[in-house]
């Protein structure tokens, strides 16, 4: 039973006693076309819900308590909402001073409920686990009128979690208070032209239709589990295929609007992409040693050790050969999740591993290298430029320029006055930002300049430039990004095939061919496999024309 049946207004107008969770397909069936009405000022949440349930489904980790969810991680919620669109003037509220979980609220919409003078307010959040990557994607939902609000259902129904899964329902008790808001023009007019800017995909059914494709090849093939699929796409060209967003109960209604996680995927964007735009803008600093930016890791170990070596994973210091040994070790995970300050983050990351060989010669899987890579930018920054911080003041502006959405302008950071950018993890993406991104990084590929070489070096990956890194699946690194090597022959080529692509934990891949198309998913199932996809895109358009 959803709460279609049992009448979702009368629960939020308090009518009713909510007992089941909502079927995310049914909520369209209250509402009629029109926007809802136009309203601006805070939205005033109870502390305690006045209802609560809440499944764990998986816990690999042993993480899971009743306490995260006693209380939201905020109480007050400023909104704008015009021509039935709905905008929180915060997105983002990292730090926020919950035990777990940090929340984040992205723009929904309105629209007036049938038969009613009432409106229905949808809007998207995810829970979001502090120091990590985690995201537990969800909506709210209230109904308005004339300056009134009705009781708010908080419900998280998926996410992207290889470690921890929960469903999640709460009801808490809202009050509106209408105030004019200084920013609200500017904010409205922003998200109306990023709105505008996003172009609708295609259902990725269509490839299907179109072309000669064994069904299925995408992350809707056997080697995935859908339960742990949240998106997954084909951009080719100006054309961009993607899945819906499926959840446990029913479709996500604002699909374009699901924050995804970037695990190390910013790796690739955070580290190399800055790295990129610092030497655009002032001078090559790759070759710098980490020793004589940051005191911290100045000893002999790290004498030698350059930033493109903490890019490549190559630095020579390291436990064990055999991934993910060192990754996992108590040491680094402590690194990872429990070190909040960036004092501790870079203590550990410097001290962890003995040196063992040169620098530059076997590549090592540490996140805690793009993070010491990290810090070593911002000191390079704050001695020889006016700048003090890479991602706020280098690359949040150019991805802002590129078209990417507010979601990829924060980063998870350290908790302390520094707040240095994780740059190894702690990214955050919606769908358009993908495509936005793919454009970029194609473009990049094929321009014979020397403007963004470090990462044109990345997006053309060869046996010189590349070390070994899974040398079973012929899988190799360079400057932040993986690439995979196909022999001759294999799609019809002269020569061999270098594919290069970006991986973050937990299954999540963005993969860019050979003829300018793009292949990503985000899942949490722990597959890493897009073969198929590969295969599938030549057919398309194939890779080599001989």
């Amino acid at each position: 039973m959803h709460a279609h049946a049992q009448n979702l207004l009368d629960v939020l107008w308090g009518k009713q006693k909510l007992d089941t969770s909502i079927d995310f397909n049914s909520i369209n069936s209250y509402l009629d076309e029109d926007p809802g009405q136009d309203f601006e000022g805070f939205l005033n949440i109870t502390t305690s819900p006045k209802g609560l349930g809440v499944t764990m489904l998986f816990d690999e980790s042993k993480i899971h308590s009743a306490d995260y969810f006693s209380e939201l991680p905020i109480d007050r919620l400023e909104l704008v909402s015009r021509s039935g669109v709905v905008i929180p003037t915060k997105k983002f509220f990292l730090n926020t001073g919950h035990i777990f979980f940090n929340i984040q609220f992205g723009v929904g919409f309105s629209k007036r409920i049938k038969n009613e003078e009432s409106s229905l307010v949808v809007l998207p959040f995810s829970l979001i686990q502090r120091n990590a990557n985690c995201v537990h994607n969800g909506i709210v939902l209230f109904a308005y009128k004339d300056g009134r609000v009705s009781d708010s259902v908080f419900q998280i129904s998926s996410e992207t979690c290889a470690y921890y899964k929960f469903d999640y329902i709460s009801v808490f008790q809202t009050t509106f208070k209408e105030q004019m808001l200084d920013n609200a023009n500017l904010i409205v007019e922003t998200e109306k032209n990023w709105i505008e800017a996003e172009a609708s995909p295609q259902p990725i059914a269509e490839i299907y239709k179109k072309y000669d494709i064994s069904n299925p090849s995408f992350a809707d093939s056997p080697q995935f589990k859908e339960e742990n699929v949240t998106l997954y796409g084909l951009i080719d060209g100006d054309k961009h295929y993607s899945s819906e967003c499926t959840t446990r109960k029913g479709i996500y209604p604002i699909c374009e609007q699901l924050l995804l996680p970037s695990y190390s995927l910013a790796k690739s964007i955070a580290g190399t992409l800055s790295l990129s735009l610092i030497e655009n803008t002032f001078e090559p600093i790759r070759s710098l040693t980490v020793a004589e930016l940051l005191t911290e890791c100045s000893s002999n170990k790290w004498k030698n050790v350059t930033l493109e070596d903490l890019s490549d994973m190559s630095t020579g210091n390291y436990f064990k050969t055999e991934y993910p040994f060192d990754e996992r070790s108590p040491e680094h995970l402590r690194f990872i999740y429990d070190s909040p300050t960036g004092k501790e983050k870079l203590s550990i990351a410097c001290r962890s591993f003995p040196k063992k060989t040169k620098p530059g010669s076997k590549f090592i899987y540490h996140t805690s290298d793009t993070y010491i890579l990290g810090e070593a930018m911002n000191k390079y920054l704050q001695t020889n430029t006016e700048n003090n911080d890479y991602f706020s003041e280098l690359l949040a502006p150019f991805l802002r320029k590129l078209g990417l959405s507010y979601a990829s302008e924060n980063t998870l950071r350290t908790e302390d006055k520094k707040q240095q950018a994780y740059t190894g993890w702690g990214m955050f993406l919606l769908r358009d930002d993908i495509s936005k991104l793919s454009t970029f990084l194609h473009k990049i590929k094929k321009e014979e300049t020397d403007s963004y070489s470090f990462i044109k070096e990345a997006m053309r990956p060869n046996k010189e430039n590349s070390l070994s890194a899974i040398s079973g699946f012929s899988i190799f690194y360079n400057n932040g990004f993986w690439s995979r090597r196909y022999k001759k022959g294999t799609f019809g080529c002269k020569n061999e095939t270098w594919i290069p692509f970006m991986s973050g934990f937990g299954g999540i891949t963005i993969v860019f061919l050979p003829n300018d198309m793009t292949y990503y998913y985000f899942s949490d199932g722990y597959t890493y496999s897009w073969d198929d996809a590969v295969f599938a895109a030549n057919k398309i358009r194939p890779f080599c024309e001989e």
